[in-house]
């Protein structure tokens, strides 16, 4: 099937579940995979091409290296080779937040020109990993992912797979475009999702029903500092599409806590009715590590969007973009979702 060749904008939290992943399931069983084989693409068909970020302790550093900075607070688990990939700068653009410039410190190299790296490298795709709420450096890379020829995972809150300007570009490149906003695997959103469906499922009608989530590392404080009601809009959107009613319902982050570090704490609470009009409420705690929760979905997104551009599909990728993200172009519920996301691998 040959190699998929991947770049990444941002070398943090994210970025270094998704290297330590790739080279954890080419030795380990498959445990807390979603898929071991997509469309005939495995997990050590992937290689990573290209690298960007704009801190000084990433930049100039291979990849192999980057991902252990002291910066970033991502779990070891894996020891990976030297992958002869140095991060390069990207531009800073507003990858600096009022609340982050004293955690960041931006390197004094000179940008490079971006599509010309991802030219050189190669690279099939790029992964927009940067911080959440640097909505002009997130349009840089799509912008560059489209002068270079990538299709691109835009995995932030950005709008850029749900704005139909950027859809359009990316068809007329005849290039894959899936986003937004990527939906955990052991997320509260997605946990969320499945409860309120299950409880629907069951004839349950549902009343009321939260989702708060409380967490540290640079992720957490960003989307506090800037996307904090977008990231509410965007997750009450994607839970309430489980439901075929409305009922009043919130879902968001609330509170940053640093010595959390890269883990969360989200508090789900559902208040409805039963049978013979008996009432019942759920309240649950989740724990989580925030890293990890996306390398097995991203592992899954990066070999649909190889198979897509094997097919010669361009534009959204609605399948790929529904299963995998919070902020879909279209959604589904997530039952539905997944099984569009079957049918589409299965060709």
């Amino acid at each position: 099937m040959g190699r998929i060749r991947v770049a990444v904008a941002g070398v943090g939290n994210c970025c270094s579940a998704l290297v330590q992943g790739v080279y954890y399931y080419r030795e380990a069983e498959p445990i807390g995979l979603l898929h071991e084989d997509i469309g005939g693409y495995r997990v050590d068909d992937i290689e990573f091409v290209a690298a960007f970020d704009i801190d000084s302790r990433k930049v100039g550093r291979d990849l192999s290296e980057a991902i252990f900075s002291e910066v970033n607070e991502a779990p070891k688990f894996m020891e990976v080779p030297r992958l002869g990939v140095e991060v390069k700068k990207g531009p800073v653009l507003d990858g600096v937040s009022d609340l982050t410039k004293e955690l960041i410190m931006v390197s004094g190299d000179e940008e490079v020109d971006v599509a010309e790296e991802l030219k050189r490298s190669g690279a099939d795709m790029l992964v927009n990993l940067i911080s959440g709420g640097a909505e002009e450096a997130s349009k840089f890379y799509a912008e560059a992912a489209l002068e270079a020829r990538c299709a691109f995972i835009n995995v932030t809150p950005a709008e850029i797979a749900s704005d139909p300007a950027w859809a359009e570009k990316f068809e007329a490149s005849k290039l894959p475009l899936v986003g937004d906003d990527l939906l955990d695997q052991v997320g509260a959103t997605a946990l969320h999702m499945a409860l309120l469906e299950f409880l629907h499922m069951r004839g349950v009608r549902i009343e009321e029903s939260f989702q708060l989530d409380v967490g540290g590392g640079m992720e957490a404080l960003n989307t506090l500092a800037r996307v904090r009601e977008e990231k509410r809009r965007i997750k009450t959107q994607a839970v309430a599409t489980s439901i075929p009613y409305e009922f009043p319902l919130v879902s968001g982050s609330t509170d940053y806590v640093d010595f959390l570090g890269n883990s969360r704490d989200s508090f789900l609470w559902v208040k409805g009715r039963y049978f013979g009009g008996a009432t019942f409420t759920i309240d649950l705690k989740l724990g989580t590590i925030d890293a990890p929760n996306a390398g097995s979905v991203l592992l899954d997104v990066i070999r649909a969007v190889k198979l897509s551009l094997d097919r010669g599909l361009s534009g959204v990728i609605i399948p790929i973009s529904a299963y995998a993200f919070k902020n879909p172009p279209k959604r589904y519920r997530l039952s539905e979702a997944h099984r569009l996301f079957e049918e589409f691998i299965s060709g």
